[in-house]
């Protein structure tokens, strides 16, 4: 008869979650992050739109921005957020011609084309 016996088994406790933001972002295109512009309420650093681009609105509160502009630059911001994003700490987690999300943590974005406007929304739970 085999025996079996379990010894000091307890399941590890996770430790903190790591900071997603916590590496140097780096940028692979030249642009502007919002930080710079004043806005405070999405990772200093880390949420950046390419240079030119026109901002019709930019919304904060705590841990949420929503930033729309004219759709004649959305394509643009686009591409831009695509080619960006993971070198500045997001994991890309959906894409398409028209949009794409991100995540980070307990960072989400997303950002969409529509017609007349774009909009970019960053928010932590």
């Amino acid at each position: 008869m085999a025996g079996l016996a379990l010894a000091g088994c307890a399941a590890a406790s996770p430790g903190p979650a790591a900071d997603p933001f916590a590496a140097p972002a780096s940028l692979a295109a030249p642009g502007q992050c919002l930080d710079t512009l004043g806005v405070t309420t999405a990772p200093a650093g880390h949420v950046c739109l390419p240079p030119g681009v026109t901002l019709t609105e930019v919304y904060g509160a705590e841990r949420t921005l929503l930033v729309l502009g004219p759709s004649a630059d959305g394509p643009t911001v686009l591409d831009y957020l695509v080619a960006t994003l993971p070198g500045l700490g997001w994991t890309v987690t959906a894409a398409s011609d028209t949009a794409v999300r991100f995540e980070a943590g307990e960072w989400q974005g997303s950002f969409a084309l529509g017609d007349g406007t774009w909009g970019l929304t960053v928010r932590a739970e």
